[in-house]
């Protein structure tokens, strides 16, 4: 079976317009998405890993397409939420020392299997610790993709993170399809 691949939403396959309540406007696709979606699920099962609401990840896929039906599975923030309720635990219970902070994190169990993650954060971020921690993932499977904003960065960064991709995978050859084993819903 193929690792699981995670592919976060906001500023990696989208870019969006929030109005000054904090409602999102307008969302547009980054230009060579759905070509990195395609490229990417013939190495495994594709997973949107996302901080963002159930509801914006439906109106994001309509704006994404066809691509979108890619992915096997989405895990949101109202997935992450045991994950969300241990970090805050830990980070905030001024009872444990630093040590004890860095050994509880370790014990977070993933909801789901260890794989490649794609995301515009970088190792270390808030959003990071807290996806690693759900997906298992370790800083060498964290896959840094330069944030899309329209007009300034477009499809040639994914194309970069796939060649990333590539690399730390073992090529072209590491294609494989994983058989779908496992889904997220909510």
């Amino acid at each position: 079976m193929g690792r699981p691949i995670y592919v976060d939403l906001d500023a990696t396959l989208i870019d969006s317009d929030v109005d000054e309540l904090g409602n999102v406007v307008h969302i547009e696709a980054r230009p060579g998405a759905a070509q990195f979606l395609q490229k990417l699920s013939k190495h495994g099962d594709l997973f949107l890993l996302t901080h963002a609401m159930r509801p914006h990840v439906k109106n994001a896929f309509r704006v994404i397409g066809k691509s979108s039906k890619l992915f096997v599975g989405v895990i949101s923030r109202e997935d992450m939420e045991p994950v969300i309720e241990q970090i805050d635990y830990i980070v905030n219970d001024p009872r444990l020392t630093d040590e004890e902070k860095g050994m509880l994190y370790q014990e977070i169990r993933p909801l789901s299997p260890r794989g490649y993650v794609f995301d515009d954060q970088p190792v270390g971020s808030e959003l990071y610790l807290l996806k690693a921690a759900t997906v298992g993932a370790k800083p060498n499977d964290w896959i840094k993709v330069r944030p899309f904003k329209r007009g300034r960065t477009g499809g040639q960064e994914l194309d970069r993170a796939y060649r990333e991709y590539l690399r730390r995978s073992g090529g072209e050859s590491a294609a494989v399809l994983s058989g779908r084993a496992i889904r997220v819903t909510g």
